[in-house]
């Protein structure tokens, strides 16, 4: 075999190359939780609106970001469930209930049942929400070390290529079939992405039920004595590069770009997310390590952050320049992401994989909303140009933090060998 399972205090800890078939597992599981968060955040409001609410109807979509901003509350069961039934089953579950959702959502098109389409996007989110916690969990006890930097660009790239299916894909279905049909696609697909989960062996293997030395609470955070600092890196990283792509929407259609265009623009960075996430940012990791490839990718993006202030400050509008300027600033977040999660992936603690991780995206989740919420307003002060230079100045700041936090930060393995 190319690989061992020793345990350490009850805990199954994977040693040697990681398997292919974990590899697979993971796209799979990221796509399919990337679909309804593609379906809430891309495709709703735009059905909403386009079913005759009023635009301010279209601000209840947020209300389905509130199962992944609040994940963390429910973590610790996840991981006692996962320690109890086994990653497998619980994957098994999640997507069953995810596809009953869907189909549940068919007879409720937004136009005439909004509160009713609403309720049953937030379940949706809220069962991916949970599944995301076993899928952290699974990559957190079977691929730490030299195996997170890849286990996090196939995160990244899965889940973004699952937004796209779920949102824009969702909306060029919803043009030809209608809603009805578009969710029974959805609930197919879903479906399809399961079978080779559930038919595959070799990604099962060390996630049987196992006995646990104790049950996991939120609380138990509080065991990593470099908490503070892990927190800090979390809240700090995204801040100012959420603000800054958050106030790049309206300043793009004051730019007179279309809203097709800015959806374009969308999708192309996000593609380049994930190219850049493959690209560089596993590379990156293996060859600077942890720590030096996390403070080189913030490094990199708080340069790139200026894209904005100086496309406004030249006055530079053509749409062909603007694509080319964000693509490249896209990149440079993909490989950022990467670098970032992987050492996180290296710091959770295997007797609580699942709560660790995903503490750490629910704070990065909280400082998107309030670099989201902040933005909006200081622009409407001081003007685009100002506050593209202070979210840029912010940018710089929160890297001089987080190169003082790394060396702090505690990591039970490297992924540079």
């Amino acid at each position: 075999m190319d690989r061992e399972l020793v345990t350490t205090d009850g805990v199954f800890v994977p040693s040697g190359p990681a398997h292919a078939s974990e590899y697979l597992a993971l796209a799979l599981m990221y796509f399919a939780q990337g679909l309804p968060s593609g379906l809430a955040f891309n495709a709703l409001g735009a059905l909403i609106r386009q079913g005759g609410h009023p635009v301010a109807e279209v601000g209840l979509t947020g209300l389905a970001f509130l199962p992944w901003a609040l994940k963390f509350l429910w973590a610790g069961p996840i991981d006692n469930a996962c320690a109890r039934w086994g990653h497998a089953r619980l994957i098994g579950v999640t997507q069953t209930l995810a596809v009953l959702l869907y189909l549940g959502l068919a007879p409720f098109p937004p136009g005439t049942y909004l509160v009713a389409t609403l309720i049953g996007v937030i379940a949706l989110n809220s069962v991916c929400a949970t599944q995301d916690i076993v899928t952290n969990a699974y990559a957190v006890s079977r691929l730490q070390g030299r195996a997170a930097g890849p286990a996090n660009a196939i995160q990244v790239a899965a889940f973004i290529a699952g937004m796209l299916a779920g949102g824009g894909g969702l909306l060029v279905l919803h043009a030809h079939v209608g809603w009805a049909d578009t969710m029974l696609l959805m609930a197919l697909l879903l479906v399809l992405l399961y079978l080779p989960l559930g038919f595959g062996r070799r990604w099962r293997d060390g996630t049987a039920p196992r006995p646990a030395t104790q049950r996991v609470r939120l609380r138990d955070l509080r065991r990593h004595a470099d908490l503070g600092w892990a927190l800090a890196i979390a809240l700090l990283f995204k801040f100012a590069g959420t603000a800054i792509s958050t106030l790049v929407q309206p300043w793009l259609v004051d730019r007179g770009l279309s809203l097709a265009q800015v959806g374009t623009l969308q999708m192309s960075n996000l593609i380049a997310n994930a190219v850049g996430g493959v690209l560089i940012g596993v590379p990156l990791v293996r060859w600077l390590g942890d720590r030096r490839a996390a403070l080189a990718g913030c490094v990199i993006v708080a340069m790139l952050l200026g894209t904005a202030w100086g496309l406004q400050v030249n006055g530079l509008h053509d749409a062909r320049i603007i694509y080319v300027a964000f693509g490249v600033q896209a990149l440079g977040e993909g490989a950022m992401y990467v670098a970032v999660w992987a050492l996180f992936m290296n710091w959770a603690s295997p007797q609580r994989p699942g709560t660790d991780f995903t503490a750490m995206q629910c704070c990065e989740s909280l400082a998107n909303g309030l670099a989201a919420g902040v933005i909006g307003g200081l622009s409407q002060r001081v003007g685009y140009g100002h506050a593209f230079a202070l979210a840029w100045l912010a940018g710089g700041i929160a890297v001089a933090l987080i190169a003082w936090c790394l060396p702090r930060l505690n990591l039970l393995r490297e992924s540079r060998a």
